[in-house]
């Protein structure tokens, strides 16, 4: 019976039903050492009824070992991998060391796990149980986490018990585990021990503080000669006190199952014949290992043995003396060099590297060796770990610099820039050849990207760039031009574009970030025409690209108003990142792509793309990458009037771009905000909030941002409140843009502006040269704001006819892109005119469909499987079918055929 635990065994028991019932979830529950986590683990296992369970607990002596938590978990199913997609079961034998490994994406794996997660439930709902998940290996940890977000519909509950909250498990509803109260503490202390004495049981109650382990151990250390608690025990922190009561049971062992017990512990996998091989070389035996089971401290389950509780195998750990624990690992080492398989002489490295107490240049040497091919299998937390111990093993400092710098870089590979700072740091303190400088400076940019500024990150690479080869100096200048642009600092920008223009010469990409830092300085007409070819150039020219140079082409198109050829770039590059499963690239893709489309006028799949963006980005940790799907959602937001959700999206990511100084973001953010107010009739709001948005230092220095994002808005908010004497500079700056972009939809938005705050013997012929440089084609939004403003405008000059033309063009157009607050002020002019049959139309069967549903139905429609749908959406095909399932009844069809046809006819 589990003691004060009624709400959490509700939880599980309700987690378990839903299972059941198709449905996935997970959940991680958090507490100190002893605190129950294990227990209501076993619990869930108890109860799974009918669901398969699979089981794995982290082992801190194994953290460092590429994958052996999440191969410890599959082993038993790993006859399932031809199930897989063809690039998920390579990535992941490649992980286990079944086969050759191909370097890829790491967020592959968690896909793979995701799949065979989804596989196994096909035959009955899984209960997948991770004890001690603080110390699996990162990339175990993050596969589990990556595929814990991701689940949906398949029948999976994974369960988490952590010790505190690891960064992986990020994003996964968290349950803390409190102490028992006062009365379950002595109702399982009164359970296990009823012969305590009434003082002894209070002086139990008030030592072990609610924590039901200790409550279980220490009575059971005290001894007939010690039937108190020591005083010095009791001072100890209560995780060191049950420690101490492990230590105290482990010690009453004879010495060759304490040997036996001591391997044991050494060893993380418990591969039982490795344990018993070992512990013969001291004389131990079966019998010894019946002893240690006994004892209460080591479980055997099949061919494996494991301790009762993490704590007892640290106290195994800490009470033996150093010299036999070096000699443990050595004749670890030697036993799994027997087996001569790879895994198991990279295990054997590792052990060689315990036993080590001094520097060992051969030792470091297969360190690195170790690293090298846990980098291949795309481990690169692993890597990382075992280059920074090649470094400290290293004679040379000049060796063991370089290897904490390439452990720096694996870190960072890896996603862990908190490891990343921590390396680079200890890598500068030391003297570094001017080989090993560029490196060092390119993380230590990395690292300040991340947790410092994007204005120093840019001067270290500019700086780094002077001193490294010309292959390593590129992608540091294009990386400076970069964050140069986000911050908005023109002259940074500049100086890194220049410097790759000159090093490099006249390409694509030197030529295109070259006319991005002219830009920022506001010198269009010598940037436009440049960006413009280069969009151009990936555009016509597509297939002899590389996607690096396609993908800043449709970048480059989406600045300059070539929405349609980028949309086009982009929806190749997000199907070739979907088709070699490379999600690392996906979320900023599909960001691109959802602005490209939102630009083109297909909301429907701007919306569908971007909340992929943005759940991808969460599901794999890519935190900066998030903001800009949330811009682009809460611009979405912001046309059909919907105030709390664009807020939500938008007002996060303001914060989060003005503290880091980021301008693109933030302008991007204000603009959402800025266009809620203004299709809600705020001007006052809006003029406020763009006036001071163009005061702001870095909208200031980033000229592109502060006049021509804000201007078309900033014009017409003006005009409505009176304000127009500051308009002079950003128009001058606006006209000079839309000549030099070559873009008609920006040139008929600046004479738009005109009309609306140019002289009013002019207004007629603004709105007619708009019209006419519409009619041309880009950007239907900004099409029918035009004949919006232009009807509002003939309306009052008592020309109602000719208003209502342009007004129903207007409505209609709001309608079809979802604008529905837009729409609803076109109709209500409209009305104004008399005309009274403007009634919203009746919206497509497909508006009631969810964003995923969509990008379902519509895969669903080109006959694609649901397995490939999922390989396409990284979803398990049962969560497709679920989709599927509830897809079809708000659309009325009944088969694939007819949703083919539905779709046909809604186009």
């Amino acid at each position: 019976m589990l003691h004060g635990r009624a709400d959490e065994l509700a939880l599980i028991d309700r987690l378990l039903a839903q299972t059941s019932a198709g449905r996935s979830g997970a959940l991680v529950l958090t507490g100190p050492p002893g605190i129950g986590k294990t227990a209501l683990l076993d619990y869930a296992a108890a109860q799974a009824g009918g669901l398969r369970v699979i089981r794995v607990a982290g082992i801190e002596l194994e953290a460092e070992l590429p994958f052996a938590g999440l191969h410890l978990l599959l082993r038993p199913v790993l006859d399932r991998l031809d199930a897989l997609p063809d690039p998920q079961a390579a990535a992941l034998r490649g992980a286990f060391g079944l086969a050759a490994a191909e370097t890829g994406d790491r967020f592959l794996i968690g896909l793979a796990v995701l799949s065979m997660l989804a596989e196994l439930a096909e035959e009955g709902p899984v209960l997948c149980l991770v004890d001690d998940a603080q110390w699996l290996d990162r990339s175990s940890a993050e596969a589990l986490a990556f595929a814990a977000r991701r689940l949906d519909h398949e029948g999976v509950l994974l369960l988490f018990g952590v010790r505190g909250v690891a960064q992986p498990m990020a994003g996964i509803t968290v349950h803390e585990l409190a102490a028992l109260d006062h009365a379950a503490a002595a109702a399982l202390l009164d359970e296990r021990y009823p012969e305590l004495t009434p003082p002894m049981r209070a002086r139990m109650l008030a030592e072990t503080e609610g924590n039901p382990l200790a409550l279980v151990e220490l009575p059971s250390a005290l001894s007939a000669e010690q039937p108190t608690v020591p005083y010095d025990l009791a001072m100890l922190p209560l995780s060191a006190r049950v420690q101490t009561a492990f230590g105290a049971r482990a010690a009453r062992l004879d010495e060759t199952a304490g040997t036996l017990l001591l391997v044991a512990a050494a060893e993380p996998t418990g591969e039982l014949s490795v344990v018993l091989d070992t512990a013969a070389t001291f004389g131990a035996s079966t019998a010894d290992l019946a002893a240690a089971e006994d004892s209460g401290l080591l479980v055997r389950q099949r061919d494996q043995v494991s301790f009762r509780h993490p704590l007892a195998r640290a106290a195994v750990l800490r009470d033996a003396p150093l010299h036999r624990r070096l000699a443990v690992h050595n004749a670890l080492a030697d036993t799994l060099l027997r087996t001569g398989s790879p895994e198991a002489v990279d295990r054997a490295v590792w052990h060689r590297a315990a036993a080590s107490t001094g520097s060992d240049d051969g030792l470091a040497d297969d360190l690195e060796a170790v690293a090298g091919r846990a980098f291949e299998r795309a481990d690169h937390a692993a890597s990382s770990a075992a280059m920074e111990r090649a470094a400290e093993l290293s004679v040379a400092v000049s060796t063991s610099t370089r290897r904490l710098i390439a452990a720096a870089g694996a870190a960072t590979v890896a996603g862990d820039l908190h490891r990343t700072d921590v390396l680079v740091r200890r890598a500068g303190r030391r003297a570094v050849s001017d080989t090993d400088a560029p490196r060092l400076a390119s993380l230590r940019a990395v690292v300040e990207a991340e947790f410092g500024s994007r204005h120093t990150a840019a001067r270290l690479l500019i700086d780094a760039a002077d001193r490294a080869p010309a292959e390593a100096a590129a992608p540091m200048l294009v990386d400076a031009v970069r964050h140069g642009f986000l911050v908005g600092d023109a002259d940074l920008t500049m100086r890194a574009a220049g410097l790759l223009h000159q090093r490099y010469g006249a390409n694509l990409i030197t030529e295109g970030l070259l006319g991005l830092a002219r830009m920022l300085s506001g010198d269009d007409e010598f940037a436009l025409p440049r960006l413009r070819a280069c969009a151009e150039h990936a555009h016509a020219h597509a297939a002899e690209l590389t996607q690096d140079e396609r993908m800043n082409g449709a970048a480059m198109g989406l600045m300059t108003g070539f929405e349609d050829e980028a949309r086009d770039l982009l929806e190749t590059l997000v199907a070739e990142a979907r088709e070699q499963s490379t999600l690392g690239t996906l979320p900023l893709r599909l960001h691109y792509l959802a602005s490209a489309e939102y630009a083109t006028g297909h909301t429907r799949d701007a919306i569908v793309h971007a909340e992929e963006a943005l759940a991808l980005a969460q599901s794999i940790g890519l935190h900066h990458q998030i903001d800009g799907p949330r811009c682009v959602l809460a611009w979405g937001a912001a046309l059909t009037g919907d105030a709390t959700r664009c807020r939500d999206l938008a007002e996060p990511a303001l914060a989060a771009a003005l503290d880091r100084r980021e301008s693109a973001t933030a302008a991007l953010a204000t603009t959402a905000l800025a266009m809620l107010d203004l299709g809600a009739g705020r001007y006052d709001l809006v003029f406020d909030r763009l006036e001071s948005a163009a005061r702001e230092p870095m909208f200031v220095a980033a000229a592109f941002t502060g006049s021509v994002s804000f201007t078309p808005l900033r014009v017409e908010a003006a005009v409505r409140v009176g304000r127009t004497d500051h308009l002079a500079e950003p128009l001058d700056r606006f006209r000079r843009w839309a000549a030099a972009s070559g873009s008609s939809c920006t040139q008929a938005v600046y004479e738009r502006c005109l009309a609306l705050a140019g002289p009013t013997d002019e207004t007629e012929d603004r709105y007619n040269a708009a019209e006419r440089l519409h009619e041309k084609g880009g950007r239907p939004f900004e099409r029918a704001r035009t004949a919006l403003l232009y009807g509002e405008w003939l309306r009052r000059d008592q020309r109602k006819a000719e208003a209502r033309t342009r007004l129903r063009i207007a409505a209609e157009t709001f309608d079809r892109l979802g604008a529905h607050l837009w729409a609803d002020r076109a109709r209500a002019e409209l009305r104004a005119t008399g005309d009274t049959t403007g009634r919203r139309p009746t919206t497509s069967v497909l508006d009631l469909l969810t964003p995923q549903e969509l990008q379902v139905v519509r895969l669903a429609a080109q006959g694609l499987s649901n397995r490939d749908i999922g390989g396409q959406l990284f979803l398990s095909p049962r969560t497709v079918g679920y989709h599927l399932y509830k897809a079809y009844p708000k659309l009325g069809v009944a088969t694939r055929a007819e949703l083919a046809a539905l779709l046909h006819e809604s186009r």
